[in-house]
């Protein structure tokens, strides 16, 4: 829980002055989600004889689908734009505790390699999980009736979060390694694995936690906008919780490691 407190509590103390970093991001990854093929969908798991199809759920797993493609492109793009300035300024307040954009956009040409790199990676392997977890949900539909089959199905998609989780655990520390040490791409893999190793039981409970809160609030709202009917609050809330959860893993980054390599916070010093 430390790492989450401590991610949370610099996220909130420092939300207006790094909210805006990731306003197009998150805007353009909560248009990708289909509300509606969301709200069909878990009306379909609750109704267990109603049918399901593939497409179906890959819409609903996965960012790239026929609603939502052209917004994940802007939202890849968004992302290799916006990221590097959040990730310097969090560095550099964490580091000599200043607030200030000085320095910020400086850091743009330095980080924007790195962040390219690693955004690329990790949306490649969530795309691949996307198509396994809607695969292996749609042969549990297939295979299974009744609240066996809605059982079976969240089983396989809370587990297929936890496995996404932990290859984002493995992850987590690859950026700051490079962005702050300098260290090469595979230099920096194996000196943030070493790091991770020393508590990867509460890193991987610092990924998954706000992860399933995350999911399960976006799956409650869409839900509920079959309800109440209105595209605008629903997609308002969505928004948020996203624009969050981008906020609270670029912030673990660098409260990981500044923790784990035993670096002081200069933000954190008390001033007299």
């Amino acid at each position: 829980m430390k790492y989450i407190l401590g991610s949370f509590r610099y996220l909130f103390k420092n939300f207006i002055f790094i909210f805006f970093f990731v306003l197009l991001p998150s805007f353009f990854f909560a248009m990708t989600i289909d509300l509606d093929n969301a709200a069909e969908v878990i009306g379909k798991f609750l109704d267990s004889d109603s049918l399901i199809s593939f497409p179906h759920i890959l819409t609903l797993v996965s960012p790239v689908n026929a609603h939502g493609w052209p917004y994940a492109l802007l939202f890849v793009a968004s992302v290799v734009v916006c990221l590097p300035f959040l990730l310097g300024y969090i560095e550099k307040h964490m580091r000599i505790g200043t607030r200030s954009l000085k320095g910020v956009f400086g850091r743009f040409n330095y980080n924007f390699l790195t962040t390219l790199l690693v955004s690329v990676i990790f949306l490649a392997v969530f795309e691949a999980w996307s198509v396994l977890t809607s695969g292996m949900i749609y042969a549990a539909v297939s295979l299974f009736t009744g609240g066996v089959r809605l059982f079976m199905s969240l089983i396989i998609f809370f587990a297929m979060v936890a496995l996404m989780c932990w290859a984002a655990t493995v992850l987590l520390l690859w950026l700051p390694c490079m962005q702050v040490n300098g260290y090469g791409a595979l230099e920096a893999l194996s000196y943030s694995n070493r790091l991770v190793n020393e508590r990867r039981g509460g890193l991987f409970l610092s990924v998954f936690l706000p992860a399933l809160a995350g999911v399960i609030l976006v799956l409650a709202v869409a839900a509920l906008s079959d309800l109440i009917n209105v595209y605008v609050p629903v997609f308002v809330a969505v928004f948020i919780i996203v624009d969050i959860l981008f906020l609270y893993y670029c912030t673990l980054m660098f409260v990981a490691y500044f923790d784990l390599t035993g670096e002081e916070r200069a933000d954190l010093r008390k001033k007299f």
